[in-house]
């Protein structure tokens, strides 16, 4: 079971000169949004607590969702041009079954875009952090980091410090 959800991301403008004392200044701008395809059977309610957040400075809120096929999430790259721009990275939140309220664990996985700006020599990227619920994901806890950085000549970078040098290493062979 897949959904596609979209969302809204606004800043509150009147909360960056407050000082914590009385109510908070309100000045929200709306600041773009995302597009996440969630994997695994979870109840909109738990979907809710896995991707909303909010606080004095900042919101993000699901505006649409509907769910998807399995024919869909095995053709997902052709499938997605449904949902997603050409030049949006595509984020995958999997929610892996477990007992109780909002502690499923999660792993969520950013894939560049197929049409993505990218430094030159770079092809594309996926960055994955995992979670130990719903819960750990709004707070930014995350249980473990990866990425990985495909180059356009078949080089592989593990983490943003490779990908540095190999780009430095391009650049140089590119200026020779």
């Amino acid at each position: 079971m897949a959904k596609i959800v979209q969302t809204q991301y606004r800043e509150n403008y009147g909360a960056h000169a407050w000082d914590g004392i009385g109510e908070c200044p309100q000045h929200w701008k709306n600041k773009g949004g995302s597009t996440y395809v969630v994997v695994g059977n979870a109840s909109d309610e738990y979907i809710d607590n896995v991707i909303q957040s909010a606080s004095e400075y900042s919101e993000e809120y699901i505006i649409h969702r509907k769910d998807v096929s399995e024919e869909y999430l095995a053709n997902v790259d052709k499938e997605a041009s449904i949902d997603f721009e050409p030049w949006e990275d595509r984020t995958y939140i999997y929610i892996t079954a477990g007992s109780g309220v909002n502690c499923y664990p999660i792993t969520e996985v950013r894939k560049s875009a197929p049409q993505a700006s990218m430094r030159a020599g770079l092809k594309s990227f996926t960055k994955t952090w995992e979670y130990a619920s719903g819960a750990a994901r709004i707070a930014g806890d995350c249980g473990s980091f990866k990425a990985e950085y495909l180059f356009k000549n078949g080089m592989v970078a593990n983490s943003e410090e490779e990908a540095c040098k190999i780009l430095e290493h391009l650049e140089s062979r590119a200026m020779a």
